[in-house]
């Protein structure tokens, strides 16, 4: 396998969500023809640690999760970050989205973020109700222990 080829396999394994790349996009070109001001230079700096969390918590989602397939997994991921929280990818992209708006020192970047989190929480909830039917007790258990997105271990809701 080529160096590209593994590239666009690995990258066909991180989805990301339409939500947060409508948002960033958006908000960039929101951004660009509006004479709105930029936060200020200081806050950009702050987005690298929210950059760099974003594409390692992906990265270690990614290779939790093996060559099962995201859209239909054949079993349930509990290891790895599923184990902080039930879906470290949309965790993950919520940084990155945040992490850009600042890096950006672009205020519509972040303004788009609630919308672009009440439309993933939306798909969060169908995507439970799958794994609740395609996993059973096993999932029922496991939401009782990780929490949604993030919080204290043993605290799932």
């Amino acid at each position: 396998m080529t160096a590209l080829a593994a590239l666009a396999n690995a990258w066909a394994r991180v989805p990301l969500p339409a939500e947060h790349a409508v948002g960033v996009l958006a908000g960039l070109l929101l951004q660009r023809h509006a004479a709105a001001r930029r936060l200020p230079a200081a806050a950009a700096p702050a987005g690298w640690p929210l950059v760099t969390a974003g594409i390692a918590l992906n990265v270690w989602a990614v290779a939790a999760r093996g060559g099962e397939a995201i859209e239909h997994p054949g079993r349930l991921v509990t290891d790895g970050p599923q184990a902080l929280t039930r879906h470290p990818m949309y965790v993950g992209w919520t940084l990155l989205h945040l992490g850009v708006g600042l890096l950006a020192r672009a205020p519509f970047v972040l303004a788009t973020w609630p919308v672009s989190f009440a439309l993933v929480h939306r798909s969060v909830l169908h995507e439970e109700r799958d794994l609740a039917q395609r996993f059973g007790q096993e999932f029922t258990e496991y939401r009782t222990q990780v929490p949604r997105y993030v919080g204290l271990p043993g605290r799932g809701t």
